[in-house]
């Protein structure tokens, strides 16, 4: 494997705009071909509890994933990976490694879940996974918060720990202060890697700025199809995956790309639109969750103007803290205060 590397998220992040509703062919079909486009990572979709359905991107045992991926033999240049929430999925419910499907599970979880997201993370070390750990909003964390963080992370000896920009804001400095941390708290085999939104249209910068880095440890960039995730989307994998090749000569087959966008990802986005806005743009502008953003526009007509002032209204303690329930009694009283 390479110093740079992309790990390619449409079948987990892409699910915000389908509910993870994919049919089992189209996972299997871009799973493979995600493969064969010579992607170093693929991350298949979520562990939860839920009822699990056929089609769906979303498993509650890790058994049930290998249904879409093909042989081991086939498969033996790329990892996959399935990302587990840490209150969606719990250490009991995890099966031991068997080769048979995923190679590991990022562990996701916000601030105030580090001590069941350690937990997770010890169990899924203990059962035979390739450990990632994936702290949300990064960009949460004092350096000093951050560093305690890792250096309890670093005793279970990740594969990958993750900086993560929840809500599109983070710009280079940024990944390069908390870069930092990591380089010098992890081991130096424990690759490093970036997980970015849209909100700013800042996605491509950074990642361009990573490819670019001076470093003697490998690095892994997140990407997805055409960018799709919820509200502004990720960062292309078509777009860095094309960068890269620039840089670096020709690893990714861009055509399998494109007939992954051509064939399943354009016709979700004719009746699912995601993408940057300025709507997400003012989301990332304060430091909001842009869920503030999708759960109004889902119900309200709003202007950009408009919306900027409500958003402000909005206490500072809650900024984060996103329930459609409460965006849209804040949204009532807001129209009530005459603003």
């Amino acid at each position: 494997m390479d110093k740079f590397n992309i790990l390619e998220c449409t079948l987990r992040d892409g699910g915000y705009i389908t509910g993870w509703h994919f049919e089992k062919k189209m996972m299997a079909d871009t799973v493979r071909k995600l493969i064969e486009a010579n992607l170093d990572f693929v991350e298949v979709g979520y562990l939860n509890h839920k009822l699990y359905e056929e089609n769906t991107s979303q498993f509650n045992n890790i058994e049930q994933i290998s249904e879409i991926l093909p042989s081991k033999k086939e498969r033996e240049n790329t990892v996959i990976i399935a990302m587990a929430d840490v209150q969606q999925f719990l250490p009991e419910d995890l099966t031991p490694f068997s080769g048979k499907s995923i190679d590991g599970i990022r562990v996701v979880f916000y601030k105030h879940q580090i001590e069941e997201a350690l937990k997770m993370c010890e169990a899924v070390s203990k059962n035979g996974y390739k450990l990632f750990v994936q702290p949300m909003v990064t960009i949460d964390y004092t350096v000093d918060e951050y560093a305690s963080l890792i250096a309890r992370v670093k005793a279970l000896k990740p594969y990958a720990v993750s900086i993560v920009d929840s809500f599109g804001y983070m710009i280079k400095s940024d990944f390069r202060n908390y870069f930092k941390i990591l380089d010098n708290l992890l081991p130096p085999e424990t690759i490093i890697g970036f997980h970015s939104h849209n909100n700013m249209n800042l996605a491509f910068i950074t990642a361009q700025d990573i490819l670019e880095y001076q470093t003697t440890r490998r690095l892994v960039i997140d990407s997805s199809l055409y960018g799709m995730g919820r509200g502004a989307g990720n960062l292309n994998t078509e777009l860095i995956c094309n960068y890269y090749n620039k840089l670096f000569g020709d690893k990714y087959n861009i055509n399998k790309i494109l007939s992954l966008i051509s064939d399943y990802i354009m016709p979700i986005n004719q009746k699912t639109k995601w993408g940057y806005s300025p709507y997400m743009f003012i989301t990332g502008l304060y430091h909001y969750h842009p869920n503030f953003a999708c759960y109004l526009l889902d119900e309200y007509e709003v202007s950009v103007s408009e919306f900027s002032k409500f958003l402000l209204t909005i206490p500072e303690d809650m900024k984060t803290k996103c329930k459609k329930p409460y965006v849209l009694e804040m949204y009532k009283k807001f129209k009530e205060s005459g603003n």
